[in-house]
């Protein structure tokens, strides 16, 4: 009984900040899971899916490392024209726009990780105060050895799908059709569309290695990320409200009376896993739409946030 009480809390733990499997996480805005339900007048490209139910400081990352042209793009119109300053405070919710040769370098104000962006490029950086980094075009590189711990993972979101890891040495290229993730030393995680939903029962990743619990495991060397990468955001929204949906589901059973146990709860940390790489994708294609594009979709975005973020009704 006191084992299946500690698994019970465990994963609890879970369902709010997920452990060790990723970094704590507040409430975001607009397209995400305080989104509000009405739309924006303005593109919805500063919405955030991270969530952090574990009050800590909002400290945006630090601009560390500056060359060429870099600017901060100005929500609605084409091509901002505040610059990205060197010693200054990353934009947190705002795209950065690099120019062709240009490179940022940020580092997270929690654990000191630093990420290196290439231009030309268009990323955002600590999305959502996180360790998280969104990619729609252009190259990022991890930095190996500043600031890794377990528990403080780094997610790279692609159109094509997300990278995740805690030590690596990786670079993720993100080309019109694909992203190439190269892998050079330490373990790294990737999620993409038809590995994740197992299209045509496919066991294994595009690269041939068996998948663990849904992601693939990078190994050395290049490996492409393409299948999905042209998919509709209303179909990448679909996966994600379907998977956040289950992670939900299984939260709930989690709290019934004799509903924990050690399969349920691996169940669940996986499906609440799978969810957020979902929305993650979702989020950043809803984010590049026009405005009256994106609006029939912020709701059920934000609601497939909250649903596999939160806690169902009555949790503790």
């Amino acid at each position: 009984m006191r084992t299946v009480r500690l698994a019970v809390a465990a994963a609890l733990v879970g369902m709010a900040g997920c452990g060790a499997c990723e970094p704590n996480k507040t409430p975001p805005p607009v397209a995400s899971a305080s989104a509000s339900t009405t739309a924006p007048t303005t593109p919805p490209a500063i919405a955030s899916h991270v969530q952090h139910p574990t009050p800590q400081p909002k400290l945006a990352c630090r601009v560390i490392a500056l060359d060429g042209d870099a600017h901060i793009e100005a929500p609605g119109v084409d091509g901002g024209t505040t610059p990205l300053l060197l010693q200054g405070l990353a934009p947190t919710e705002a795209w950065i726009a690099l120019g062709k040769g240009s490179r940022v370098v940020a580092r997270d104000p929690h654990t000191t990780r630093e990420t290196t962006f290439h231009g030309p490029a268009r990323a955002r950086v600590c999305v959502g105060y996180a360790e998280e980094s969104w990619v729609a075009s252009g190259s990022f590189d991890s930095s190996a050895g500043s600031g890794e711990a377990p528990g403080n993972e780094e997610w790279v979101v692609t159109p094509s799908g997300v990278v995740r890891y805690t030590m690596a040495q990786l670079s993720v290229e993100v080309k019109p059709h694909e992203a190439d993730v190269t892998m050079s030393n330490g373990v790294a995680f990737a999620w993409q569309v038809s590995a994740a939903t197992g299209d045509a029962g496919a066991p294994t990743g595009d690269a041939g290695s068996p998948l663990e619990e849904g992601w693939l495991r990078l190994p050395p060397g290049k490996t492409k990320l393409g299948a999905g990468h042209d998919e509709t955001a209303s179909a990448t929204l679909d996966r994600c409200v379907a998977l956040s949906a289950s992670a939900r589901a299984l939260a709930g059973q989690l709290m019934t009376p004799g509903g924990a146990n050690t399969a349920t709860i691996t169940q669940q940390v996986t499906t609440r896993r799978l969810a957020r790489a979902a929305c993650a994708v979702a989020t950043l294609r809803v984010n590049a739409l026009p405005p009256a594009d994106a609006a029939p979709l912020l709701r059920p975005l934000s609601d497939a946030n909250n649903a596999w973020s939160g806690l169902p009704a009555g949790g503790p």
